[in-house]
C-alpha cells in the first residue's frame, strides 16, 4: 500500500476559503485513524511489544512519515492517552449532564462506562498493562489514567453536591459516593476486559448494577432507566 502523508506543505500553501475545510478535516480523520490503529497495536503488543514501523505499516504510512509527527514511540503512545481521555471525559461529561435527578444520572453514567468500555476496549487495556519503560508523566492521563480518574471523581463530586443541596441524599462528603460508584462500576468492567467478554457479557448485568448502586446511595431501587442494551 502507498504510503499516505500525514501533513504536507504543499496542502497549505494554497488552500482557502471552502478549499481549505475539507481538507483539514481530511487530515484529522487520517490522524484519527491513525491513533485508533496505534491503540489496536498497543493494546494487542503491549508497549514494550508494539513497533512504529508495525502501526505505520497498519495504518497504511512509511514508517519515516510517521516519524515526522511523532518523535518516537513514546510519543504516539502519550497522545493516544491523552486523545482518548480527552474522549472519555467529555462523553461521560454529556452523560452527567443529562439526568433530571440522582437516579437517572447514576443510570446513564453506568451506561456511558459500558459504552464507552465496549467501543474502547483497547484504551482500558493500555491503562491497566504494565508499562515500566513508559515516562508517565508525559501524558495527561498520568499514572495508571490517575490524573483522568481525578478529573471525573471532581465531576462527579459536583453531581454529588447537587443531589445533596436537592435533598436526594444526606449532606456530607461525596467521597463515599464516588467510591461506590466507580468501584461498582470499573470492578465490572475491569472483569470484562480481563476475562476477554463479549458484549452480551458486558450489558447483561447493567439492570442489576443500576440497582445495586441506587440501593447503596438509598435511592429507589426501580427508576424510568435505560433499557438494557439488544445484543
Amino acid at each position: 500500500m502507498a504510503a499516505t502523508p500525514l501533513s504536507s506543505s504543499s496542502s497549505r500553501s494554497k488552500t482557502t476559503g471552502d478549499s481549505t475545510e475539507p481538507r483539514v478535516r481530511a487530515r484529522a480523520a487520517r490522524r484519527q485513524g491513525l491513533l485508533e490503529t496505534a491503540e489496536e497495536v498497543f493494546a494487542e503488543r503491549g508497549f514494550a511489544g508494539a513497533t512504529m514501523a508495525e502501526i505505520a505499516s497498519r495504518a497504511g504510512y512509511s514508517a519515516g512519515n510517521l516519524y515526522n509527527v511523532f518523535e518516537g514511540k513514546d510519543a504516539l503512545f502519550a497522545e493516544v492517552l491523552t486523545t482518548r481521555g480527552d474522549q472519555v471525559l467529555e462523553l461521560v461529561r454529556r452523560a452527567l449532564k443529562t439526568g433530571s435527578s440522582l437516579a437517572e444520572t447514576v443510570d446513564r453514567y453506568v451506561d456511558a462506562n459500558l459504552e464507552l468500555a465496549e467501543a474502547h476496549r483497547g484504551f482500558l487495556v493500555l491503562l491497566t498493562q504494565s508499562t515500566p519503560d513508559f515516562d508517565w508523566r508525559s501524558s495527561r492521563s498520568g499514572p495508571d489514567g490517575v490524573d483522568l480518574g481525578r478529573q471525573l471523581d471532581d465531576q462527579l463530586a459536583q453531581v454529588f453536591r447537587d443531589a445533596m443541596n436537592r435533598g436526594e441524599i444526606p449532606p456530607g462528603d461525596p467521597r463515599p459516593y464516588i467510591c461506590l460508584l466507580h468501584g461498582s462500576v470499573n470492578a465490572h468492567v475491569a472483569r470484562w476486559v480481563r476475562t476477554g467478554g463479549d458484549r452480551d457479557e458486558l450489558w447483561k448485568t447493567a439492570p442489576d448494577l443500576r440497582r445495586f448502586i441506587r440501593r447503596g446511595f438509598g435511592l429507589p431501587a426501580e427508576t424510568s432507566a435505560l433499557p438494557t442494551k439488544d445484543a
